[in-house]
Parts: structure tokens; C-alpha cells; sequence
């Protein structure tokens, strides 16, 4: 009697363990894109509008701006660097976080105009 009891409790747990073990992962929801959040693209595109907009009327001196297009550069190399095997989340935000730095940067001295 009792080899049949361990013999039911044994067939019952397989049947539960196997299908866990054939399912194939997918990427974490973390990593899949959010469509609220705004392009990294979009924006550097706009900010480098700016610096020409700025660079024309004369509030960004030629100094500034080869400054603000060099830094636009750099997230542009880390964001193709990291875009390499797709972006992670905190990648996404450092990209995010640095653009928003750069376009704060710009529009400041657009705002001050031509004084230091």
C-alpha cells in the first residue's frame, strides 16, 4: 500500500514541475518601450535647432555652441554604444537625463542672451 501512495504522489508532481520548464522567456517588461516617453532623437534634434537659433540671433557664442554640439555628440556615441544590444532602462534614462542637462544648458544661455 504504502508504494502505491509514494507512487501517486510522485505521478502527480510531474505533471506541475514540467511545464515550467519549457517556457521560453521573454524580455523583461522593463526593457520593452514605454510610449509615453519622449525621443532621445527628437530631442537632440531640437536642441541642436536651438543652437543654431541661439548662434544666429547671437546669444551662443561660437565657443558655446561647438561646447553644446560636442556634448550632443557624446549622447549621440554613448546612445549608439548602448543601443548596440538595446537599451535597458537605466540606459534609456541616462541618455534622457543627459539630453535634459544639455537642452537646460542651451535654453539658459538663450535666455541670458548675449550677457555672461
Amino acid at each position: 500500500m504504502k508504494h502505491y501512495a509514494l507512487l501517486a504522489v510522485l505521478t502527480a508532481s510531474l505533471p506541475a514541475a514540467a511545464p515550467a520548464q519549457f517556457v521560453s522567456a521573454g524580455p523583461p517588461s522593463d526593457i520593452l518601450a514605454m510610449p509615453n516617453q519622449p525621443s532621445v532623437t527628437a530631442d537632440r534634434r531640437d536642441i541642436r535647432r536651438s543652437i543654431r537659433e541661439g548662434r544666429r540671433s547671437g546669444d551662443i557664442s561660437r565657443a558655446e555652441a561647438r561646447s553644446f554640439k560636442r556634448e550632443d555628440a557624446a549622447i549621440g556615441a554613448l546612445g549608439d554604444r548602448f543601443g548596440q544590444d538595446g537599451l535597458s532602462p537605466s540606459e534609456e534614462r541616462e541618455l534622457q537625463v543627459r539630453t535634459e542637462a544639455l537642452r537646460g544648458m542651451v535654453n539658459a544661455r538663450r535666455v541670458r542672451g548675449g550677457r555672461p
